[in-house]
Order: structure tokens, then sequence, then C-alpha cells
């Protein structure tokens, strides 16, 4: 459903990204390192994701379209693994966040997924390498020092199957964004790439 605009009954545009959803057991000790960071401002668990591609504000009349696109990517499910910690320095503040083993059917689904957009809608790919990762903070003062980032950066938190992928759409509120799938995309199993 798209949402309009103070009742002037104009629909409004979504904010939308492609992204992995983590599973449950995996959030669980992914929240487990708040103790190890006193004073940080978590995200909430309903919101960890590892984000394939930000796609940003869409018209609601360009939406059926990412969708319809987005269905035709296809790639095996494969196996990834979450496992260390890093820090995004930004001025004073940063990002912490989960890492990701090496992994090429990652790298794979994700051209496929600029592929898709790029050809079906005409939505080129972002000018950043990517990175994969889990934002677990984003704080505006640097209250995380390396050492404590370096005592965590060997720990794993768990290997999961990639069996799809999800389209979301994002809502900023004054409490943070919220995140709702708008569809799920499975990805093949059994197939030799």
């Amino acid at each position: 459903m798209i949402q309009t605009s103070g009742g002037s009954g104009r629909a409004r545009a979504a904010r939308l990204f492609v992204a992995l959803e983590v599973p449950r057991e995996i959030k669980i000790r992914l929240l487990a390192l708040k103790s190890s960071f006193p004073g940080l401002k978590w995200t909430p668990a309903a919101n960890l994701h590892l984000t394939l591609r930000f796609i940003g504000s869409v018209p609601p009349t360009r939406i059926a379209p990412v969708q319809q696109s987005l269905r035709l990517v296809r790639c095996a499910a494969f196996n990834l693994t979450l496992a260390g910690l890093g820090l995004f320095s930004r001025g004073s503040g940063g990002v912490l966040w989960a890492g990701v083993r090496e992994e090429p059917a990652l790298r794979k689904l994700k051209d496929l997924v600029d592929l898709a957009l790029r050809s079906g809608v005409g939505l080129n790919a972002e000018e950043a390498s990517f990175s994969p990762h889990l934002t677990l903070s984003r704080f505006k003062n640097l209250d995380v020092s390396e050492k404590q980032i370096q005592e965590k950066s060997g720990e794993g938190f768990g290997e999961f199957t990639v069996a799809a992928f999800t389209l979301f759409r994002s809502f900023l509120r004054p409490a943070g964004a919220v995140h709702e799938p708008v569809e799920r995309y499975p990805l093949d199993w059994g197939r030799a790439d």
C-alpha cells in the first residue's frame, strides 16, 4: 500500500532498497555484543540486514517495474558467513558493523541485481564499491576504540543459507527507520553456476 501525503490523495515516492534478511539466531548473536560496547544506540533487530543495493526514492508508478525487473534475477542459493567487526569513521562519529566472509556468490548476486535494475528500469549502479556488512550502530561521537574492535574482530556470528533476497520500503520516523518487506525473490536450488 502506498502512503498518501496529508489528505491530498497524492501518492508519495517510496524509499526502496534491496537486501538479504538475516536469521533470528544470528541477530541474537550480534545483539549480544551490546554489553561489549556500552552507550551505543544499536540497530533494532528488525532492521538488521545486508544491503545489496540502495535504490532511493522511487515514484509510485515505477515501483511495479522495479519489482518486475528483480523477478528476472536468476542466481543459485549459497551460504554466507558473518564474522568480525569493523568501523567506518565519519568525522567524530561512525558506524560499527559486522563483516561478511568473502563469498563470490554474494558479489554475483549483487551484480545481477544491479544489472536487472539498470536494464529493466534504467537505474545505474552506485559509484561506491560494494563493502558487504550489517550496520550494528551509528554514533555521533567516537565512543568505540580500535582495541574494542580488535578484541572482537575474529569472532564468528554464524553461517546461513541465502535462499532469497528482498525488496524493502523504508519509512523514516522520528524514532528511527522502519523497514517493510515489499517482495521476496527466491534463489534457485541445485543450479550449478
